[in-house]
């Protein structure tokens, strides 16, 4: 027995330790390159939420140690429960932002502050040393309820906001195409991939684990919560510091999807403007950017491309990019270039990027003769 439960501390510590280092980089990420702005805030909320997230399994390893220990800290363990997923719900929401003016609903605090109030005025007013190990037959009755709905609070959470985060990527994942031209990058499927593995390994097993389910209670299962979690961490941070991301900024307050007069563009205009200044040779080019040359608005572009071309934004700069790299390869001037240089310099940010674009080219083109 106390092999296994060493096992389950071990496990759960895990999430603490990469917790707590993911924490630390974020913060040395912001004060080293100096982050302002939307990043730097990002930054300093994830920061914070890993330190949560971090006492939230350090009850896990306390409760397989020591049920002392746990009685002491289970207050701390019932509010990072809850907290941690809200959070981590806060930097989702920053990170899959399409542009809207969006402030995050603090009413999401309001369930794990009020419930973890009730439960810390509870233990005031009943006796003290009642709590036991959580599992006693003469546990209080009060201890039982509220473990028992700190259980299913644990569940909830952590199937709600999972769920959530899927729903904000998948919004996301719809605008971007019409927003920026490298959505292979900043699309988030690491995070789609660990949004639903951690939906799929973390409310079942270790909720098994906390109401001692002994289907529940063996090491597979305890290690197949903990790992994707830690690996979530993991991820996160690292996606972070490589900036595999895009913060989109609002536009300015007024704007509508007609502009100017002045401003308007037609087929003829918007075509002249990418055969003289080639805005897709840039890898890193954004519908803003465009907008911004042809002096009219995101959301008048966006609409335009889509009436007139039939495509998104992100299809139409990459097919410019294909048709560029097709006269490079017949240009005498670059005969000497090797591929991958081509491919750098008609305008793809690598060639992994070009081969999926050319790869879903030939895809479409496919399915047309079929139509």
């Amino acid at each position: 027995m106390m092999n296994m439960r060493l096992w389950e501390a071990l496990a759960f510590t895990l999430p603490v330790v990469g917790a707590l280092v993911c924490m630390l980089m974020m913060l040395m990420d912001v004060f080293r390159y100096k982050r302002d702005g939307a990043d730097r805030r990002l930054r300093l909320l994830l920061a914070l939420t890993y330190l949560a997230t971090s006492l939230g399994w350090i009850g896990m390893v306390l409760f397989s140690i020591s049920s002392r220990a746990f009685e002491q800290y289970h207050i701390v363990f019932q509010l990072t429960l809850m907290m941690d997923q809200v959070m981590f719900f806060w930097v989702v929401s920053i990170i899959t932002g399409t542009g809207e003016r969006w402030e995050f609903n603090f009413l999401h605090l309001v369930v794990p502050v009020a419930f973890t109030a009730i439960s810390f005025v509870g233990d005031l007013v009943l006796p003290a040393g009642k709590l036991g190990t959580v599992r006693p037959e003469d546990a209080e009755a009060w201890f039982r309820a509220i473990y028992l709905l700190t259980t299913l609070i644990f569940v909830i959470y952590n199937t709600l906001y999972p769920l959530l985060n899927l729903l904000s990527i998948r919004r996301y994942r719809r605008f971007i195409v019409n927003y920026s031209s490298e959505v292979q990058r900043i699309s988030l499927d690491w995070l789609t991939v660990m949004q639903v593995l951690i939906l799929i390994t973390v409310p079942v097993p270790l909720a098994g684990l906390l109401l001692d389910i002994q289907t529940f209670s063996t090491s597979y299962l305890i290690w197949l919560g903990a790992l994707p979690t830690f690996v979530f961490y993991v991820m996160l941070c690292y996606n972070l510091l490589d900036d595999n991301y895009l913060i989109i900024q609002p536009e300015p307050f007024g704007e509508d999807i007609m502009p100017a007069r002045s401003a308007t563009i037609d087929r003829k205009r918007f075509e002249r403007y990418l055969r003289d200044k080639k805005p897709y040779l840039n890898p890193n080019l954004r519908i803003t950017d465009l907008a911004a040359g042809l002096n009219t608005n995101r959301s008048y572009l966006s609409a335009f491309i889509n009436r007139e071309y039939g495509m998104n934004f992100c299809r139409l700069i990459n097919r410019c990019r294909l048709d560029a790299l097709h006269r490079l390869r017949l240009s005498p001037e670059y005969a000497g270039k090797t591929n991958m240089e081509l491919v750098l310099i008609a305008g793809f940010s690598g060639y992994r990027n070009y081969l999926r674009v050319k790869r879903e080219e030939d895809r479409l083109s496919e399915l047309k003769i079929f139509e």
